[in-house]
């Protein structure tokens, strides 16, 4: 999820610098804003992953 998430922003962004250069609508936005959910939830996904193997180590 996070390669994919930094791909995405990137080729948003270059989406969105060739829209406003052509003058057409930025279409490229969907694509930063869903790779910044998935590197957002890539983080989460590691954060909750983190807990969940202390909570395991402590139990023990």
């Amino acid at each position: 999820m996070k390669v994919w998430g930094w791909i995405l922003v990137i080729l948003g962004s270059l989406s969105v610098l060739g829209s406003i250069i052509g003058g057409s609508s930025p279409a490229g936005v969907f694509f930063i804003v869903f790779g910044a959910y998935l590197l957002h939830r890539a983080k989460q996904k590691e954060i909750e992953r983190k807990e969940k193997e202390e909570w395991s180590k402590t139990k023990e």
